[in-house]
């Protein structure tokens, strides 16, 4: 499991070590566009605050991050996508453009993106904050990507769909994954005063690692009916101990694929926390409300988020009778 990546709220499949260990920086905001609407050039306020100046709807994007590139395809912009990182693997078309590393900084190739002559590179926050400077001295128009909540990233759909020339088709797109979201929020609602069920989140298990209240992933358990188990610690990522896990005592663990071991259903991921010290105490262990979510629906930013959000309401939803 890529701990650092996950904590940046990108997808994660394939990193190297060094990518885990990357660290990253505090919470980002969505990208907007500053002053009036239409017409060039157009100026971005990024997820880093910086002000950008693009001058034209860009041709050749390299993209630096998964959600990124899922955004760039998912507006029609996929045409213009000439760079993709290594973990780039939506959609399938994604796979065929020039790799240019991975997502840490280091691990960027910055000879093979600058061959690419881009006339503009979306990256993201956080982890990749230290490479912004490299690129913007190669010449190259950087801007951030990022989010800490589903508004933000309509709001960067749209962000994306302007730089690219599609702005009908962002429009389109982002009003969609609004609605989504809204139908979740008012289906909560619709449950009324019934208590929310105590949630955990395992990102990693050795250590284990679970998500606090200012992340993405802990808004998301929030905004789909759920009580993070540990929605009152100040650590965005906490490392607790068994004991502090069964004290909590939470009713439904949520996990990765991944870490469930392949997302076959509860069974196998409960006989995997059997194992833990007195995990077969734990509510949820116990009553097998363990569910198994696709990590790139969860952590990827980008337009197919609002369905990781719908999977987490499903697995949050009060059992039949």
């Amino acid at each position: 499991m890529c701990v650092a990546l996950v904590a940046a709220t990108v997808g994660c499949r394939g990193a190297t070590h060094e990518e885990k260990n990357t660290p990253t920086s505090g919470p980002v905001k969505a990208a907007r566009l500053a002053g009036e609407a239409g017409g060039w050039p157009v100026e971005v306020i990024d997820s880093l605050g910086r002000r950008v100046a693009v001058a034209k709807p860009a041709e050749r994007v390299v993209s630096l991050a998964p959600s990124n590139t899922e955004i760039l395809f998912a507006v029609g912009g996929g045409d213009r996508v000439v760079g993709v990182t290594m973990m780039d693997d939506y959609p399938p078309e994604a796979k065929t453009r020039t790799s240019i590393g991975g997502m840490a900084p280091s691990s960027v190739n910055l000879e093979a993106l600058a061959a690419l002559k881009p006339d503009l590179v979306l990256a993201t926050g956080g982890v990749q904050q230290p490479i912004v400077e490299p690129l913007e001295r190669l010449g190259l128009t950087v801007v951030a990507i990022d989010a800490e909540r589903p508004e933000d990233v309509s709001a960067n759909i749209r962000v994306v769909g302007r730089l690219v020339g599609r702005e009908a088709e962002s429009e389109a797109l982002a009003t969609r994954f609004e609605e989504r979201v809204d139908g979740v929020r008012r289906r909560v609602a619709a449950r009324g005063s019934a208590p929310r069920p105590k949630v955990l989140y395992l990102l990693y298990d050795e250590p284990l690692m679970t998500v606090g209240p200012g992340t993405f992933l802990g808004r998301m358990i929030e905004t789909a009916g759920g009580a993070n188990v540990f929605g009152d610690v100040t650590a965005r990522y906490p490392t607790p101990s068994d004991e502090e896990v069964l004290l909590r005592a939470p009713e439904v663990v949520l996990a990765t694929f991944g870490l469930m071991g392949g997302g076959g259903g509860p069974e196998p991921g409960r006989q995997r926390l059997l194992k833990r010290p007195g995990w077969k105490d734990v509510p949820a262990v116990r009553d097998g409300r363990i569910v198994a979510l696709d990590e790139d629906l969860t952590t990827r930013v980008g337009p197919r988020l609002v369905e990781g959000l719908e999977a987490v309401e499903a697995a949050l939803a009060p059992p039949p009778g």
